[in-house]
């Protein structure tokens, strides 16, 4: 008996079930609890006359009604229901529109009892979602307009009725406040599991990048010397056979040199925080040096540099990641557009945070590099490896930064990099 008890009242909620057939369950039983109320209060009413005997059957018959609806909702949930949103305001509506009938027949808005209706406006603000919460908070006050209006009011309670006047805007107050202190409370606490959910989701990609770049590390430790050594031999090998610019030679000398480039990103990838020398960096020199030093070795190359110095200017970084991250993104991009179309690089300051952005004119990013940014090796060019972004996230993941994959709206994509700015005393830090 007791562990059934304990079962009953223990929450609802079930290992891949619907929000909404967990929010039904709930109110099923909370229906029983409530229906058990209504007959034991029965015997009270009588007894002060705030039920007359000729309404009683009326009284049952509601609570009948009620108990079937119960019945019946329990029997379909049991039966794989999926019910919607629709389903929970129905049954909500169902609920105030049965409790009203009781509460007309036993006094209406002069039954001691009517703060149960105010219940329901909690009720609604918790189990309901969008529209569907105010037009449900609009049909409770309509309830309690009604019972003001049409009530059948007992001997047993005509000696002390409240003028309306002073009774219904007290009830209409005490129901708008349940109402809305339970829909803040909701929207606070679903924002707060959305965070929790993006910090967990976010320590979880942290944990897979550094075992991806420990991976990575071992690997591109143990095919360095292999390659090394190959790339001697060939090199020997085409002296002592005097091969020149044989076609074969030329095609295994860049095949060993794009090895040797996916090694060196590779190990470059293991970009843990207790790993990385962080520094107060200059986030506009760093970026106007690494662009200036960009176009002097690709002359054919159009940057576009434009930075506000407004704002803070400072974050807390390693200045030598940081500026490989920024030619990634650079190189991205020309590859993207082509050379003869000009690359935009970006810094700005917004709300206590310094934007690094890098944009292009090309076709935008592919869906496939959107959904898997964070990954290692996805990458739709013919040429390409996958490193140069997930070097960038690894990066930002390791310093407390976020990024971003956008199209423009004219046409074109952006990388942008949004730093936290540095704090006064650590900028002061050696």
């Amino acid at each position: 008996m007791f562990e059934t008890l304990r079962h009953f009242f223990a929450p609802p909620i079930f290992a891949n079930t619907a929000e909404n057939k967990t929010k039904l369950v709930w109110l099923v039983r909370l229906r029983w609890i409530a229906l058990t109320a209504q007959i034991v209060s029965i015997f009270p009413a009588l007894e002060f006359h705030i039920l007359e005997p000729n309404l009683l059957p009326a009284f049952l018959g509601t609570i009948g009604i009620l108990a079937a609806l119960n019945v019946i909702t329990w029997v379909a949930l049991r039966q794989g229901l999926s019910p919607g949103p629709a389903h929970v305001f129905l049954q909500l509506t169902a609920d105030i529109a049965a409790l009203s009938t009781l509460l007309a027949l036993t006094g209406g808005g002069w039954n001691p009892l009517v703060p149960i209706l105010f219940v329901h406006s909690v009720l609604g603000a918790l189990l309901l979602e969008g529209r569907l919460s105010p037009i449900f908070f609009g049909l409770l006050i309509a309830c309690l307009v009604l019972l003001q209006t049409f009530a059948y009011i007992p001997s047993g309670l005509e000696p002390g009725l409240l003028p309306p006047r002073i009774l219904f805007p007290a009830q209409l107050l005490i129901a708008l406040v349940f109402w809305i202190l339970t829909t803040w409370l909701s929207h606070t606490l679903t924002s707060a599991q959305a965070h929790f959910v993006f910090l967990r989701e976010r320590r979880t990609r942290i944990d897979r990048l550094r075992a991806v770049g420990a991976l990575a590390a071992g690997l591109s430790h143990e095919f360095a010397t292999p390659l090394n050594t190959a790339k001697v031999r060939v090199d020997r090998l085409a002296r002592k056979q005097q091969l020149g610019d044989d076609p074969d030679l030329v095609a295994t000398r860049e095949a060993l040199d794009r090895c040797e480039a996916i090694l060196r990103h590779m190990s470059g990838a293991q970009l843990q925080p207790d790993r990385l020398e962080l520094e107060p960096v200059d986030i506009p020199e760093l970026v106007e040096r690494v662009c200036n030093s960009f176009s002097r070795v690709h002359e054919d190359a159009t940057l576009h540099l434009a930075i506000d110095r407004r704002g803070p200017r400072k974050a807390i970084l390693p200045s030598v990641a940081f500026s490989q991250a920024i030619l990634n993104l650079i190189d991205n991009a020309l590859q993207s557009a082509g050379p003869e179309e000009p690359v935009e690089v970006t810094v700005r300051s917004p709300g206590g945070r310094i934007e690094v952005a890098v944009l292009d004119r090309g076709p935008g990013w592919p869906e496939l590099v959107r959904s898997h940014l964070g990954e290692p090796f996805v990458t739709t060019k013919p040429n390409g490896v996958g490193l140069g972004l997930y070097y960038v996230h690894s990066l930002s993941e390791a310093v407390g930064a976020d990024f971003s994959l956008e199209d423009r709206p004219e046409g074109g994509a952006m990388a942008r990099i949004s730093l936290p700015a540095a704090t006064p005393q650590a900028e002061t830090q050696p």
